[in-house]
This record gives structure tokens, sequence and C-alpha cells, in this order.
């Protein structure tokens, strides 16, 4: 079951970041965009890339550890 649950949390927060980021990078460092330098597009293109890539790893990580402790630790 914990795996389970880690899998659906790391497949929504993916799932729900894709397009976000997408949006985001498509309108701050697309090809026709005027919005930022030229030189900040590719470091823009990158912090989207890190964010899909690290967020939905920490929401999985978060469900990971909260569903490996015991029901009598959390009842403090």
């Amino acid at each position: 079951m914990r795996w389970l649950l880690t899998l659906l949390a790391w497949a929504g927060s993916a799932a729900l970041l894709a397009p976000i980021c997408f949006l985001v990078v498509i309108v701050l460092a697309g090809p026709h965009s005027s919005l930022l330098p030229t030189p900040l597009q590719p470091v823009v293109l990158l912090l989207g890339w890190a964010a899909f890539l690290v967020v939905p790893v920490l929401v999985a990580r978060a469900v990971w550890r909260r569903r490996g402790r015991s029901p009598s630790a959390g009842a403090a």
C-alpha cells in the first residue's frame, strides 16, 4: 500500500505540475517571447525542468515517510 500511495502521489503531482511548468516556460522563455533577455531564457528552461523533476520526487518522499510511521507514533 505504501508503494502504491507513493506512486500515486508522484504521478498526481507530476500531472498537475507538467502543464504549469510547460506554460510558464513557454511564456517566459519561448521562441517568440520577449519577456526575458535572451541570456536568461536557458536559465528559465533549466529551472522549469528542475522544478518538474524535483517537486514530484519531494512530494512522493513526503508520502513515503508519512506512510512509514506507525499509527501510535503520530499521536503525540
